[in-house]
């Protein structure tokens, strides 16, 4: 399901964030979210979700306009994984099962057991199905994260620096697990990640904000040089390494 963001604005008070940022995501998709630090990329993705209301412009999905939908019909397109996690007691299976509440009626289903068990089956969790969560390390606690947003049935994934807090292994493994849900389910994700090794290893598309716009939108064959130096204020080099283009500063 295709996704179109048009002309999004937001500002806290009186202080812009975005300005007039418009793009399109087509299904099959990575899309990494990218710029310093206050750049906008954790408040386009709320804006997109709806978790934040912007000045100006709207989101589609397909061709419904999310600001005509209802939190439950949201919940049931986009699966959103937030920066922090809330503590809590419960365990994996029972993490996951939460997702599920935008399709449930009064009580648990059959089917909704057997869907969250079909999701733990895929990720490979079956380990720590019943292993309280916040027992868990920190790249297990992102896959049931991820597992739970999966939980919804969604047609896009919005994720917000999955791979923040993680060692180098976990980090693959997260984005690893991204890029097969992305391919193997036909979903679309949007991603804010801040290591460009990372998102040029699992990105397809790449959209750079500086000064609250979008500064460029683009490929992994377009990128330069330049526009590491412009969004970041680093000098760089692009060199290939195998089948990976990786950035080294100077």
């Amino acid at each position: 399901m295709k996704l179109r963001v048009s002309d999004i604005s937001f500002a806290y008070n009186s202080h812009p964030i975005l300005e007039d940022v418009s793009f399109s995501l087509e299904p099959g998709n990575i899309m990494c979210l990218m710029g310093v630090n206050g750049a906008g990329k954790s408040t386009l993705l709320k804006c997109i979700n709806r978790i934040l209301k912007p000045k100006e412009g709207t989101v589609f999905i397909g061709e419904q306009d999310l600001h005509s939908m209802t939190g439950d019909d949201i919940a049931r397109k986009l699966g959103y994984v937030p920066q922090r996690h809330p503590d809590n007691r419960l365990n994996v299976f029972e993490s996951i099962l939460l997702g599920r509440r935008p399709h449930m009626g009064w009580k648990v289903e059959m089917r909704d057991y057997e869907l969250v068990e079909g999701i733990i089956h895929e990720i490979g969790l079956e380990d720590l199905a019943m292993r309280p969560v916040n027992e868990l390390s920190g790249g297990e606690l992102q896959k049931v994260v991820i597992a739970r947003a999966l939980a919804q049935s969604p047609a896009i994934l919005l994720l917000d620096e999955p791979t923040s807090n993680l060692d180098l292994k976990n980090q693959l493994e997260v984005m690893g697990l991204v890029r097969r849900i992305v391919r193997e389910r036909g979903l679309s994700a949007i991603v804010a990640i801040h290591d460009l090794n990372i998102a040029l290893r699992f990105g397809d598309i790449f959209l750079f904000l500086r000064d609250h716009r979008i500064y460029s939108l683009l490929n992994r064959d377009n990128l330069t040089e330049e526009i590491i130096r412009d969004v970041y204020g680093v000098e760089v080099m692009l060199n290939k390494v195998g089948d990976h283009i990786i950035v080294v500063p100077h």
